[in-house]
């Protein structure tokens, strides 16, 4: 593809609702979120506590029912997403066995085009297709580097007027390990510029200790390591 475009529908083109138990068509429906998701750990986890989030909601505790759809943006010409090393096909294999939709955004080298216009229009591609009256939430799996909020919050928040949400911010380390062990979900290291932790290894508490033992961030935020969540072999 060469523009935003959705790279997995479910089979009968419905939105992934939480709680489960809600309808999936899109008109009983005031709210989606848009998860940025790039396949790794940090994504996977944001996912979960969305769905942490309807499963609230159901219970009465948090708000009405709401849709997610996944979106990721990638090299127009490698197909690899930045900084991950992780193929788009992977995602789009994420999402399969997830059964979310996707839409991926291909960023081309040298183009006018702002990288931020680059995702509004992503944006407003899943705008149409969900409904217009339709409120919108960008959510990000960061979990505490300022910086990084910062930009999203000035460039997408208050230049774009979206609603933004950062379900594992600030989430202490020893809760994510937690949960990302309740999951049986494997992650597994696909780019490291450290030599603490190796490509292709298993991220778990043991990784995770080593990394902090050597003065490594225990997830890599710092860009030290990125992961591919390997959704597909659980049920």
């Amino acid at each position: 593809i060469k523009q935003p475009s959705f790279l997995f529908k479910r089979a009968d083109k419905s939105l992934f609702v939480v709680p489960e138990s809600s309808s999936s068509i899109s008109t009983d429906l005031e709210r989606v979120k848009i998860l940025f998701f790039s396949g790794g750990k940090d994504s996977f986890l944001a996912l979960r506590a969305l769905v942490r989030q309807g499963m609230e909601a159901r219970e009465g505790i948090g708000n009405a029912p709401f849709a997610i759809v996944l979106l990721t943006t990638f090299d127009a010409t490698s197909r690899v997403i930045a900084h991950q090393d992780v193929h788009i096909r992977d995602v789009i294999k994420q999402a399969t066995a997830l059964d979310i939709p996707l839409v991926g955004i291909p960023l081309h080298r040298g183009t006018s085009e702002s990288y931020v216009d680059r995702l509004r229009r992503g944006v407003e591609l899943i705008s149409s297709s969900v409904g217009k009256d339709k409120s919108l939430t960008l959510a990000f799996g960061d979990l505490h580097l300022s910086h990084i909020k910062e930009w999203r919050d000035g460039a997408l928040g208050v230049d774009l007027k979206y609603e933004l949400e950062y379900p594992c911010w600030k989430v202490p380390y020893e809760s994510l390990l937690d949960d990302l062990e309740a999951s049986g979900v494997k992650c597994i290291v696909s780019a490291s510029s450290t030599d603490v932790v190796k490509e292709g290894e298993m991220f778990g508490r043991d990784l995770y200790n080593r990394s902090l033992k050597n003065g490594v961030d225990g997830f890599g935020e710092e860009g030290e390591f990125h992961s591919l969540a390997q959704v597909w072999e659980v049920d």
